[in-house]
């Protein structure tokens, strides 16, 4: 029973939108601030106030550190529109990163696999195309960042 009650409070606090973590930049070129992108394929609005994105990065010594990126009560994301979350610039960059979305009683929304990031670059671990969600690796490409817009395969690239 009180896994339907979780089901049923993530269920009410989305609504008919569906949020997910769409874009991740774990390791930005040069000074660059970690930053994670939350998109809504839904047709509603979805208040995200108070919600929260983690980053859960396994070290290679036994533990996991976590950085949690709170979001301003009286957040929303319109139908088909982005939300960009920045994390903190002395963060670890790099690996072995998963990123999870929960709302505000702490009901996971999203979670992704595990990501690495060793370049340094300007590319990021993108939902491709957005927001596609079948809970496999294959939603995911490292590609050309595009925070808050969609997300796109470049010829050349």
């Amino acid at each position: 029973m009180p896994s339907f009650l979780a089901s049923f409070a993530v269920l009410a606090a989305i609504g008919s939108g569906s949020v997910v973590v769409n874009e991740v930049e774990l390791n930005p070129a040069g000074e660059g601030i970690l930053w994670v992108e939350l998109y809504n394929s839904g047709e509603e609005p979805v208040d995200l106030g108070q919600w929260s994105v983690a980053i859960e990065v396994t070290l290679v010594a036994p533990g996991i550190w976590t950085g949690v990126i709170p979001i301003p009560k009286g957040t929303s994301i319109p139908p088909g529109g982005y939300y960009v979350a920045e994390g903190d610039r002395r963060w670890i960059h790099g690996n072995n990163a998963t990123v999870v979305l929960r709302t505000d009683s702490w009901a996971e929304v999203d979670r992704t696999h595990p990501l690495n990031d060793e370049e340094g670059n300007d590319f990021s671990w993108s939902r491709y195309p957005n927001g596609v969600d079948t809970g496999t690796r294959s939603d995911w490409a490292f590609i050309k960042a595009t925070p808050g817009a969609e997300n796109v395969l470049r010829a050349g690239l």
